[in-house]
Order: C-alpha cells, then structure tokens, then sequence
C-alpha cells in the first residue's frame, strides 16, 4: 500500500522506525508485579501478582499469575489507579485481559486509564460496567462542580459492540489508542473483544484537557469489601507519529473506489480517500457474509491509499464478493466480481 501525498513529519526519524513498538508489557509470571507501577493517587493501592487460581476463572491462555487491583480502604469513592510509564508520553495504545462482572448487586467496573497526570488530578479511563445499565463507559475524572458528573463522558452502548455484550461474569480484552491532536484535543479509539465500538473515535477538546500521560488499570467498587478486579496480558505500543500533509492534496471527503480490474483474476486493486485521520478496516466479504481477507486494519492519517486484493493461494470460487471500508463513522461496499 502507497500514500499518495506529501508527509511533512515533525518528529525526528528515529521515532518513525520505532512507531508501533512495545514499550511496556507485564504477565506477572514472575510472581510479582513490575516495581515501575505507581498510583494517580497518593498513597492508594498498587496492582499486585496473584496466582491465576485467585481469580474468579481461569483464563484461557494465561500463565500461572494474574494481576489484581482493588480499593482496600473505600477512599477516592472507591477506585484504585494503577499506573505506570512516563507523565511525558503521548500517542500510544493499551491492551489488557481484564476481567468483567455482570449484573453484580454491588457494581463493580474494571477499565483502563491513559494520560494519566497526578499533578493535574486528571485522567480518561475506559470502564464496562455490564449491569443494568450494560454499556462501556469512556470518561475523564474530572468532574462539574454543581453536577458531580464528568466534564466529559461517553457511553458505548445498544448495538455498538457487535458481538452482544456479556451475560455472564469472565475475561475479555479492552484495548484504547489515545492520540494527542492539538494542544487542546486528543481522540481516542476504543476497543472491547478486538472489536472497534461504534462510536469511536471519541474526541475531547477543551482548553486545559490533559494531552499527555501515564498509562494504567482502573477498578472501581461500592465499598471496601466489594470486587476485585483481575488482569493479565497488558501491552502498551507507541503509535505511528504525528504528521502534516501538504492541505492541497488531502481529499475533502472519505470515499472508497471501484477496484480496478473488474472483473479480475488474480490481482486487483482497491483505491480510497480518507478526508481526517481515522482507524481503518478495509475487508473482502463473500455473498454470505463471511470475511475472506482483512487487507487494512489499522489507523491511518487523511489522504489517498491504495491496497491489493490477490487470490493467490486462496480456494476462492469465480462470483460475485463484497469489500467494505470502514473509517471513522464512514461505511462504504462495493462489489467486484472474481472470473477464473
């Protein structure tokens, strides 16, 4: 796949070729967790390794240990903070295993931070919170004085999440990409089951928003006897850098091409716009709505792209396929037709 357009990148190359590494990553195998993890509150709870048979089920892949984050004392309303990485860091991603309750008499909400900044007493967390309110919740802490409710809030729910929201108690993986998009704006692309909600990308610009931050595991109980909150797994990677295009050539609306040829065999190719930065999947589809290939899944800045779809080493049949780009709140499917 090719860019089309001129990149004006203003970050040194040195962070090019390390965009999209790791750059935290604990399974508590060792027993015990990293010692780099803090609190975004002083004096809170920390996370700590546990053995797997602590937690309420085992997870399907996991090792011998598991984290476990809970609020002791019942302070700060009940939520615990785990962070880590630097108060410096922008434009990177979380993944954890984390397990979710459902219908639970006490609520009980497990989630992620990111840009978590002690100093400014603020952070943007991602919670499930499965009961009868069953949604996933993305919010700062910050919150309006005469309202008690948070400057800003999201709820994911209804049919955002594709794959139906849990019925039963167990472990899935929640995943933010936070990006800092101006001085007083940063998006965020949320994630539940490796599934994008709808909805995403969530964007909060305000003078004095938080740009920038550690990352971290949050757990939230009704009283200090409550539900801990149990992880595995948990991966942080930078993100691509920050880039400028040259303005006369980044498209002014999203759209998605006719693949050309068409009808083809054994190649084809498949143009598209982007008009804003935006989390892009593009699939091939059969009339039955299987997915026969995934040729873009990641997040990518506006301009033009090109992607190839080939049938090389496939058993797929002569007729009729769909391909569907999604980016941002844009949908869009054509057909192409495969003639052996």
């Amino acid at each position: 796949m090719k860019k089309l357009f001129t990149v004006i990148v203003l970050v040194l190359a040195v962070q090019f070729v390390n965009a999209q590494t790791v750059i935290f990553s604990e399974n508590f195998e060792s027993g015990t967790a990293s010692s780099t993890w803090g609190t975004h509150y002083k004096g809170e709870e920390t996370v700590i390794s546990k053995p797997m048979s602590a937690a309420p089920k085992v997870l399907t892949g996991g090792g011998n240990y598991v984290g476990l984050l809970q609020d002791i004392n019942g302070s700060y309303t009940g939520s615990a903070v785990a962070v880590n990485g630097d108060v410096t860091l922008k434009d990177y991603s979380i993944e954890a295993d984390v397990y979710c309750y459902q219908n639970q008499s006490l609520s009980a909400y497990a989630g992620l931070v990111v840009y978590s900044d002690s100093s400014k007493k603020d952070f943007y967390k991602i919670r499930v919170d499965f009961d009868v309110s069953n949604r996933i919740n993305f919010s700062g802490l910050k919150s309006d004085p005469a309202t008690f409710l948070p400057l800003f809030s999201y709820d994911f729910k209804g049919t955002v999440y594709a794959g139906g929201y849990p019925t039963t108690d167990g472990w899935h993986k929640i995943k933010v990409e936070v990006r800092t998009v101006s001085a007083t704006k940063v998006s965020f692309w949320c994630y539940f089951d490796n599934i994008l909600l709808t909805g995403s990308p969530v964007s909060y610009d305000k003078a004095g928003a938080v740009t920038a931050g550690r990352f971290g595991l949050y757990s939230f109980q009704q009283s200090a006897t409550g539900l801990a909150t149990y992880y595995d797994n948990i991966v942080v990677k930078s993100m691509p850098p920050t880039a400028i295009e040259d303005e006369n050539n980044i498209p002014t609306e999203f759209s998605l091409e006719q693949n050309f040829p068409n009808p083809f065999n054994p190649e084809t190719k498949i143009s598209y716009k982007l008009q804003s930065p935006s989390h892009v999947s593009l699939k091939v589809y059969d009339l039955l709505g299987n997915t026969v290939a995934t040729l873009v899944n990641e997040y990518q800045q506006a301009g033009s792209y090109n992607s190839n779809f080939s049938i090389n080493n496939t058993q797929l049949s002569s007729g009729v396929y769909l391909y569907t780009l999604q980016a941002g709140n844009f949908t869009s499917t054509k057909k192409m037709v495969l003639i052996k």
